[in-house]
């Protein structure tokens, strides 16, 4: 699927680009010398320190009413949570677990997380915090067990999520389709749960995103993301928005949909946007971002590439 073999280009990069190439995709483990090297030096880089040096002392970014917009800043807690578990953060580090007892702390008694509406929480919201939290070594905890608990009674009749109260079973809105954001988040959360990655739930929301893609350009859904529209197909991170990207790093983690021809269909756009040496070049930016190889469009960017590589390596390894 590759013009050529970015991989030693991809291990001159950032140390988060490193740690991740040596255990995502060279199976490296990660008490690997190599890779213990590269983790260590992950928190010293400018970029990083830069970031941690705006967390505030409470543990968040931004200020606390940020998380409860629509939608949130992109350098605040509710996105950055998400891309630092990406590169390969945990609660051993001391201003994550600051960072996580804040969240901990937006969680309503019913399991979901406070959001753009402070006294309920919504799917899309739970489920981008969820994610992060059990990349980040919070799997057995309790409160996590709850959320994922909440998330799953939250599921619509045609296998998605979709954040308003009124498109539940029963309410005004139950028979119009789900928000393909919203799914898309719910699964990457699901992937995180051995116990829920091959169960029903997972395989009816699987499903649901699939049919997004076969009726891509067909069908309009006002108010919400329910549609592969225009930009869909556009590299892009942090994964704020329903692009390819995000939509292919969820679904390759599911073994039952590797050998789905829809998937491959989106595989194959994918690959197509290589250039000749096999790397990928970000196609849509948040400029708050530009101090990352994703954040800009002139050059190829290694964390992008190792994001679609590893997707390839999921789907046919």
């Amino acid at each position: 699927m590759l013009n050529e073999d970015p991989t030693n280009w991809l291990l001159e990069g950032e140390p988060w680009v490193r740690y991740r190439t040596l255990v995502d995709l060279l199976d490296k483990n990660e008490n690997d010398k190599e890779a213990i090297k590269a983790r260590k030096e992950i928190p010293k880089h400018p970029l990083i320190k830069k970031i941690f040096k705006k967390q505030n002392k409470d543990g968040y970014w931004g200020v606390p009413k940020d998380i409860f917009t629509w939608w949130p800043k992109k350098d605040t807690t509710f996105w950055l949570l998400p891309m630092l578990a990406d590169f390969g953060f945990t609660k051993e580090e001391k201003r994550i677990a600051r960072a996580c007892v804040y969240v901990f702390g937006l969680q309503l008694k019913l399991g979901g997380f406070k959001s753009f509406n402070p006294g309920k929480a919504a799917d899309c919201h739970t489920a981008i915090l969820l994610e992060p939290l059990a990349k980040m070594g919070f799997s057995d905890d309790a409160r996590l067990k709850k959320a994922y608990e909440w998330l799953v009674s939250r599921q619509r009749p045609d296998g998605g999520w979709w954040c308003k109260d009124t498109a539940q079973i029963g309410r005004p809105r139950e028979k119009e389709p789900s928000c393909a954001f919203a799914t898309t988040f719910a699964l990457g959360a699901m992937a995180q749960n051995p116990l829920l990655k091959k169960s029903k739930v997972t395989k009816r929301g699987v499903e649901f995103l699939l049919q997004c893609w076969e009726n891509r350009g067909k069908i309009k859904y006002a108010g919400h993301d329910s549609q592969i529209g225009t930009g869909w197909e556009k590299l892009k991170y942090p994964f704020t928005d329903y692009r390819i990207l995000k939509s292919l790093d969820t679904l390759s983690q599911f073994e039952f949909v590797k050998k789905d021809h829809r998937l491959k269909d989106m595989i194959h756009l994918l690959a197509s946007k290589q250039d000749s040496s096999g790397r990928f070049t970000p196609e849509s930016i948040h400029h708050v971002w530009s101090d990352f190889d994703f954040g800009q469009k002139e050059k190829p960017s290694r964390w992008i590439t190792f994001l679609a590589l590893r997707i390839l390596k999921r789907i046919y390894e």
